[in-house]
């Protein structure tokens, strides 16, 4: 672990990892409470597909990303619930599968596009550089303090939306927020750890979280926590064994929620 730190890019990347891990998850949280957890896909995706359009046009790699997470966003907002024959989750399948197929293409129409179709999904963490950490680390950080001031209303839109209503909580403005930080904040993380690992940091620590916590507290501290583990023993396998990083970390990500279920399981039937 110490001679992976003598390398600036390798502290660069976990720096980067832990801090998009440990937001990611906090927000992940929500996302598992709400039952969106394909929001969270199809934003990845459409993540994914702002990148490779990005690369194709020659622009910004986060810009592209953002102005396709937040579009969808928005989108997903202003969608029905309930159509009288279209489901919303059938319109979130198909804004996944989509947003799946121009990411891919797009990739494969830029000149430079073969080199970026693994990054695309998993990242491409050891290409932070100092200044992309620093972004990275202000955006997710006024995202989370926002998340941070407006808790009691996301807490109480998922808890109980009628009282929320009855004590003035606006459910549609608390709804706007809530999506369009969980896009900025997969627009501001995609680029750096890609469109998978933004995914499996969402939904696996707060999985664990809830596995094991009591009180909504310890669900975000136990993602925090697990979230930050996978991040730190994911790039040291990495490093070690000569993996590639994104994959390496969801693969701890999800050895952890795993374990962490199993040990539930175990504790539970010894006490029955």
């Amino acid at each position: 672990m110490l001679e992976m730190l003598k390398h600036d890019f390798l502290r660069h990347a976990l720096g980067a990892a832990i801090i998009a891990g440990a937001s990611l998850s906090f927000i992940g949280v929500y996302v598992i409470l709400r039952r969106i957890v394909f929001v969270g896909a199809a934003l990845a995706q459409l993540g994914a597909a702002g990148v490779g359009l990005a690369l194709l046009t020659g622009q910004s790699l986060l810009l592209g990303a953002a102005v396709a997470v937040l579009a969808g966003a928005f989108s997903f907002v202003i969608m029905p619930q309930q159509e009288r024959t279209i489901s919303r989750e059938s319109l979130l399948g198909a804004a996944y599968a989509l947003a799946s197929a121009f990411a891919l293409l797009f990739v494969a129409l830029s000149p430079v596009g073969e080199a970026h179709i693994s990054s695309l999904l998993f990242g491409d963490l050891l290409a932070v550089g100092h200044g992309d950490m620093e972004l990275l680390a202000a955006a997710c950080l006024l995202i989370v303090v926002v998340h941070l001031i407006a808790y009691h209303a996301f807490v109480a839109v998922i808890v109980d939306p009628t009282f929320a209503h009855s004590v003035g909580v606006k459910e549609c403005w608390v709804n706007l927020l809530f999506y369009l930080s969980l896009g900025a904040l997969i627009g501001a993380c995609i680029r750096a750890i890609g469109a998978l690992v933004v995914f499996a940091f969402l939904v696996l620590p707060p999985i664990a979280g809830l596995i094991w916590a009591r009180s909504l507290k310890f669900v975000f501290i136990i993602a925090i926590a697990i979230a930050s583990i996978s991040a730190i023993l994911g790039l040291w396998l990495s490093f070690a064994y000569d993996l590639p990083a994104g994959p390496a970390v969801v693969a701890v990500c999800g050895g952890l929620t795993f374990l962490a279920a199993a040990i539930r399981w175990l504790v539970n039937f010894k006490f029955r």
